[in-house]
């Protein structure tokens, strides 16, 4: 009955999409849109023996690639029957509905193998598992003569021994297309694919609605994806897979009642079950005119390995004029081992981060709304030297615009606005303007604000800190690299904005030492901050500052207690260890108006900028009214007030 009703349930929402068609040989399953074969779940190891792999008489298990459970599969351009485990139901309107409550089933899966990683891999299981998968099992290379032929390999050897000479001789190639075809794209149109069930790795994209893989390139309108599930993604790429979605709806939905969890790292203090989409490898996924929505952990995720960073050709997202939320606990986008994430025109509602950035990628924001319990974006692991840019952007954030936890990436404001607005609500009539249907949301997730939830919203901090910028220690170990030392930079251009811009990673010593806290946590070096104000306004606090808070607890062992509030509970004051401090460049007539005593090490305008506030040297009083370069341990204070109506001048009260 379960599945009946969902069925039923797909079918009218298939019924209210518009009518569209397929490309020719492209639609799968039974045209008559009367009942759905029963959704099953063949053993891959017993149907597909030939994709076992063995290393050194270990099994490695087998290559169960979800197209072995797809109920549309696409091998190298063509549909393979063997993969269509499971039944679409094709409408009288041309729509195909795809239901099943099986874990690890999918929608729809796509590969091409036209072009493979074959080396760069120091584990020669890995390299093993990616030759077996893209072709001795595909429709290329079907024995294994053929196959050696093809790469100029005995054919007495093995596959372990073929993957075992690629790791020794350090063969760096990545791509390798042994004179195949391009391959062509996959056009798909008009789908609704409701899935329930555990999804059991969403790394490898087990339980994705939609799966692409390989060399395949894909184009997908009018899609309708619901997952409903912990691990189950709505869409997964991998490899150097392109994809391109268009006017279409994804909603990764928790399951409070399914108890099995999907957690995601301890180290980002997020809780969910789900992440809406995750990109890996080399592929490239593009959004336009598109909803992304997860209940909780994160709505896009990105991760590039060391085969495709290596070569130039990291993981990409380009999310254009659409709407990506998460609406309880998580990220907007997560920018991993070099990823880059690219949003324009688009509106990101989040609980904690709109992004999370490490590895060195890069985060790109340009006419975008950004709404954010906590920060707009977040970095970690001390390595991290990627930029962080927003263009034309208008940032509302509970805590801090970006915080960069001991990392020295490049960040950029151009022309945008910041607000400090606290509890993250979602605004309806921004997310109707990006055509989300509110009350469709609701019906699938629950209330939207105020949702009992089933799982708990972590709270960093008491009390706001109202940071456009604010770089800390990092608490996960990452410092130890190297980046460590080198300065991020903060450059903010043409934009008027209110906040603080704080460094709080300059000190160690007797403030802050590598061994006050638990083992393994890393070594923390201290790192200066470089600001520059380009034709800008801000009002705030820019200085050197101590977090009290993280100091307290990482002395005291208290790991939890270091991330939750160190955005707030800076004492500002001249905290550096040797030359390590914060410099300030004041140019194109830019504005400090110093809210309070702030502290630098170096101060340079020109003289067509301003600073609203005295400004000492060393303990000596300086005039910076005509410009000039200050270094030193400076202290600048407010200005004093301006006398009231019929006080004698010169009051300070």
């Amino acid at each position: 009955m379960k599945k009946l009703c969902s069925i039923l349930l797909c079918l009218a929402l298939a019924l209210s999409l518009g009518v569209g068609g397929f490309a020719s040989g492209e639609a799968s399953g039974d045209a008559s849109g009367s009942t759905a074969a029963e959704p099953t779940v063949t053993a891959s190891a017993a149907a597909h023996p030939e994709q076992a792999i063995t290393l050194d008489g270990v099994a490695m298990g087998q290559v169960q690639r979800l197209v072995t459970t797809a109920a549309v599969a696409y091998d190298g351009g063509a549909s393979d029957e063997l993969h269509s485990t499971l039944e679409g139901v094709t409408t009288d309107g041309g729509t195909t509905c795809i239901t099943s409550d099986e874990e690890n089933t999918v929608g729809v899966a796509i590969r091409n193998t036209g072009a493979f990683v074959l080396g760069g891999e120091s584990d020669p299981a890995l390299v093993a598992e990616k030759i077996n998968f893209s072709y001795i099992t595909s429709s290329y290379y079907p024995d294994w003569a053929a196959f050696c032929e093809a790469l100029g390999y005995d054919a007495s050897l093995s596959l372990e021994e073929i993957a075992q000479s690629l790791v020794d001789s350090g063969s760096t190639a990545r791509y390798t297309n042994l004179g195949l075809a391009a391959p062509d794209t996959v056009v798909l149109s008009d789908y609704v694919i409701d899935l329930a069930g555990v999804g059991t790795n969403d790394m490898g994209g087990f339980g994705a609605a939609v799966y692409v893989s390989d060399n395949a390139v894909a184009e997908l309108n009018n899609f309708r994806v619901i997952t409903r599930g912990p691990g189950r993604g709505t869409m997964f790429t991998r490899f150097a897979a392109d994809v391109t979605v268009n006017d279409s709806t994804f909603y990764a939905v928790s399951d409070p009642n399914l108890v099995t969890m999907q957690g995601c790292p301890p180290g980002l203090f997020l809780e969910g079950k789900i992440r809406a989409t995750n990109a890996v490898g080399a592929s490239h996924a593009t959004y336009n005119n598109s909803v992304v929505i997860s209940q909780g952990w994160g709505a896009l995720s990105t991760d590039s390995d060391d085969l495709y960073t290596a070569s130039g050709e990291p993981t990409e997202l380009h999310i254009n004029d659409s709407y990506i939320a998460v609406l309880t606990s998580g990220y907007g986008a997560y920018s991993d081992g070099g990823a880059r994430d690219y949003f324009i025109g688009s509106v990101i509602d989040v609980p904690d981060y709109a992004a999370v950035e490490t590895g060195g990628g890069i985060v790109y924001y340009e006419d975008c709304y950004i709404n954010s319990g906590e920060y707009g974006v977040m970095t970690h692991s001390g390595n991290s030297v990627g930029d962080i840019q927003f263009i034309n952007t208008e940032l509302h954030v509970g805590e801090a615009g970006v915080m960069l936890r001991d990392t020295a990436n490049k960040v950029l404001f151009d022309n945008c606005t910041i607000a400090f607005d606290g509890t993250y609500t979602i605004d309806p009539a921004v997310a109707a303007a990006h055509g989300v249907d509110m009350a469709d949301v609701d019906a699938q997730f629950g209330s939207v604000n105020g949702v009992i939830e089933d799982y708990t919203h972590t709270v960093f901090s008491a009390d706001a800190s109202n940071c456009i910028v604010k770089l800390i220690h990092n608490s996960d170990g990452g410092s130890g690299t190297e980046n460590s030392g080198a300065a991020p930079e903060v450059t903010i251009k043409d934009s008027v904005m209110t906040g603080d811009i704080l460094n709080t990673a300059a000190m160690t010593g007797d403030d802050y030492t590598a061994t006050s806290g638990p083992a393994g946590v890393g070594v923390r070096t201290p790192r200066s901050l470089i600001v520059t104000l380009d034709g800008s306004e801000i009002t705030g606090a820019i200085s050197l500052g101590s977090d009290d808070w993280e100091v307290t607890h990482f002395a005291s062992g208290d790991t939890a207690s270091q991330e939750i509030g160190y955005a707030a509970a800076t004492v500002l004051g001249m905290y550096r260890e040797g030359d390590n401090g914060l410099a300030l460049r004041l140019e194109n007539g830019s504005v400090w108006n110093v809210a309070e005593t702030s502290y630098l090490t170096e101060l340079t305008l020109d003289a067509a900028s301003t600073v609203n506030g005295t400004v000492t040297v060393d303990g000596a009083a300086v005039d910076v009214s005509a410009g000039g370069t200050f270094a030193g341990e400076i202290v600048v204070s407010p200005a004093a007030a301006a006398p009231s109506s019929g006080e004698p001048s010169g009051s300070a009260s």
